[in-house]
């Protein structure tokens, strides 16, 4: 056989792989039909009631530094699912994944980039590169350092020239989209990973840009030294000769592994001769994709009528080269290369060296020693620094990023901001200069309820810009940069200021117009109690689009909850009155039920409305019971319509106290929902 195909990818004549698999075996119940189980015995269906799928069956292979593996293969033949086996993303059922003459598991020497561009648009090239150089970077790394890195990076990918252009948003046009997918696996290149997984890398790419793509990796893979698998769907000649071998699957099994340049004999020694013209890789393909087949091949498909496989038959394929596998590379042989590499001493050579730099290369990559974390939940801690101080380091990266794409998004904060405003103008417009009258008490609650409620229904209008920076929190995650508790702090820490700066803008534009209690100490708690209500609200929000990533559903659960909040916070209907069953829990874990009786008591106390008609002509006449009519006066205090609302119940001391301790829960269950997604 020719020698392309004698390797196949599975040994290494000097011993050093990169990457070695061995067995991988992944299989995932199958629940029958509930049709299929009624027609057997009751004992038989609860036998037979779960049945095994196999996704991956018994995968073994190998790659070196510098190589690149293209993993092939039909809709459903299991490339991603091996790919996040190989990755530590997923688990297989059985076999193991090692990296011989390395001490660390993959997922501490390798980098995935996925199959979408996670990004934020409204930063630059420069920056986004950057700031993943920062997170996954020691904190002690000099600020020139991570400078000459994404430098350096650049110009590896060849976007030097846009650097200073932003990524791009639905409203600003930004890099083409073969540009946004170097940005992408530079993101991932910032450490000089050993091992690189890409999920389809010129996927939504022409061919022309495909392959600047493809080349560009190619370059970096023999500069540095990474080994390099990536799925791909039908690449041309001039990507598919890029890569060094290729590992076809269908249906989970391998149908071919080598070099790529021994396909055409493998299958031709089957019976299936590639035409001149034809492209090997969409040939191989072809042969094995069985999505379509409407019985046997015609006289024109097959080159000879003694074809010893079938095309479109899987399992004929996949036999014939489990047959020849077994006699070329034997399940102990590839144990022996595992063991021998791993029990060798020798360390593995620091992630990104050549093979003899120069002094001046070498000082140049000094300062460049990747940290990775063994688990995206806990960084690292690098010689020389606490675990604290990376969580910080990181925090404080993170909200820095933050302010940035928080100052620049028009789209998605700038028009929250005017939301605000012009919720103000609508209340100063509406609810002019209130008379402190008793036929005016109903207009006044009703602007704190409008303030409470509808301020926070709009903190929906933040969740899909959570979700974009959700999507940049995975993939970064999944590489190691960061956990999501230094997400969340700098999630809650940049949120806050424009929060405040919403509430602040709202307040100064309406309260002095509608009339409230007069003084600057009843505008500022006014302010400080909307500001919680507001927060609370919008944390409730995060909390959702966390659980629920999808944006309309998102959206769904958000509206109806404020709704019900709504309902049985004592506005539409007093709390007296409100049905047991809602007063006894959703009443009191509603954040507007105490939100409202702040504002309410803040303005209400101190303040005294006239009543219609006098007491010396008898019929003197006040909305609310009043304790003033006793004492000679038509009038009612403030206080007297706080009780009469029940709304004293709850002193503002304690009210303020529960307002906080919602606004912490919402966060801790944000951090949870985060970090279970992330398992």
């Amino acid at each position: 056989m020719n020698k392309d195909i004698e390797l196949a990818g599975l040994c290494q004549a000097d011993g050093a792989a990169g990457l070695v698999w061995q067995d991988i075996k992944v299989s995932v119940p199958a629940k029958r039909s509930l049709g299929s189980r009624l027609f057997k015995s009751s004992s038989a269906a609860t036998a037979d009631a779960w049945s095994e799928k196999i996704l991956l069956e018994r995968l073994s292979g190998s790659i070196v530094p510098g190589e690149m593996l293209a993993i092939m293969g039909p809709s459903g033949a299991g490339k991603s699912t091996l790919l996040d086996v190989l990755s530590g993303r997923k688990q297989p059922t059985s076999g193991h994944v090692t990296v011989p003459i390395s001490a660390h598991d993959v997922k501490s020497i390798s980098s995935y980039v996925e199959q979408s561009d996670s990004l934020l648009g409204v930063l630059t090239v420069r920056e986004t590169i950057w700031y993943s150089a920062k997170l996954s970077l020691p904190p002690s790394t000099p600020l020139s350092a991570i400078d000459q890195r994404t430098d350096l990076v650049l110009r590896d990918l060849g976007l030097t020239s846009v650097a200073n252009q932003k990524i791009g948003t639905p409203i600003q046009r930004g890099i083409s989209g073969g540009q946004k997918r170097r940005v992408s696996i530079g993101c991932s290149l910032v450490t000089l990973p050993k091992i690189l997984f890409l999920d389809e890398p010129t996927s939504g790419l022409d061919t022309f840009t495909a392959y600047e793509v493809i080349s560009a990796i190619r370059a970096l893979a023999t500069k540095h030294g990474i080994a390099v698998l990536a799925t791909i769907h039908s690449p041309n000649w001039e990507i598919f000769s890029c890569f060094d071998k290729t590992l076809l699957l269908s249906k989970g099994r391998t149908i071919y592994q080598g070099k790529v340049g021994g396909v055409k004999g493998w299958f031709e020694g089957l019976g299936w001769k590639c035409g001149e013209n034809t492209n090997p890789a969409d040939f191989m393909v072809s042969l094995v994709n069985d999505d379509f087949m409407q019985g046997g091949q015609t006289e024109a498909e097959e080159v000879t009528m003694q074809a010893k496989v079938r095309k479109g038959d899987t399992k004929g394929f996949a036999e014939a080269w489990a047959n020849y596998a077994s006699t070329r590379v034997t399940a102990a042989t590839m144990r022996r290369l595992s063991i021998s590499s791993r029990s060798s001493g020798h360390p593995s050579a620091p992630i990104g060296a050549e093979a003899a730099p120069s002094s001046k290369e070498q000082t140049k990559h000094e300062a460049f020693k990747p940290s990775r974390s063994s688990h995206a939940s806990s960084p690292s801690v690098e010689e020389g620094s606490s675990a604290l101080s990376v969580q910080l380091s990181r925090t404080i990266t993170l909200t820095r990023r933050n302010f940035v794409n928080y100052s620049r998004n028009l789209l998605a904060y700038g028009v929250r901001l005017s939301m605000y405003i012009g919720m103000g103008i609508l209340l100063a417009t509406v609810w002019v200069k209130l008379a402190q009258t008793s036929t005016r008490i109903n207009d006044r609650l009703s602007v704190h309820f409008f303030s409470v409620a509808f301020l926070g229904f709009m903190s929906v209008a933040g969740i899909p810009s959570f979700l974009e920076e959700r999507s940049v929190l995975l993939r970064e995650a999944n590489n190691n940069l960061y956990g999501p508790l230094p997400f969340t702090l700098a999630n809650t820490i940049s949120t806050l200021p424009l929060l405040f700066l919403c509430s602040t803008l709202f307040s100064i534009i309406c309260y002095w117009s509608i009339g409230l209690h007069p003084g600057a100490d009843t505008f500022f708690r006014f302010l400080a109690y909307l500001y919680a209500g507001v927060v609370a609200a919008e944390f409730q929000a995060l909390l959702i689009a966390a659980a629920l990533p999808i944006f309309v559903a998102a959206l769904a659960v958000s509206a109806f909850l404020n709704g019900f909040w709504m309902c049985v916070q004592g506005y539409f209907i007093r709390s007296v009155n409100l049905p047991r069953f809602w007063y006894y829990w959703a009443h009191w874990i509603d954040y507007e039920t105490y939100a409202f009786s702040m504002l309410v008591q803040n303005d209400f106390n101190g303040l005294v409305f006239s009543c219609s008609g006098s007491l010396q002509a008898g019929d003197c006449s006040c909305e609310f019971p009043s304790s003033l009519i006793a004492k000679g006066t038509c009038a009612l205090r403030g206080e007297d319509v706080v009780e009469a609302l029940q709304l004293g119940n709850i002193s503002i001391a304690l009210g303020a106290g529960i307002l906080v301790a919602i606004i912490v829960v919402y966060r801790v269950l944000f951090y949870a929902a985060l970090r279970w997604q992330l398992k």
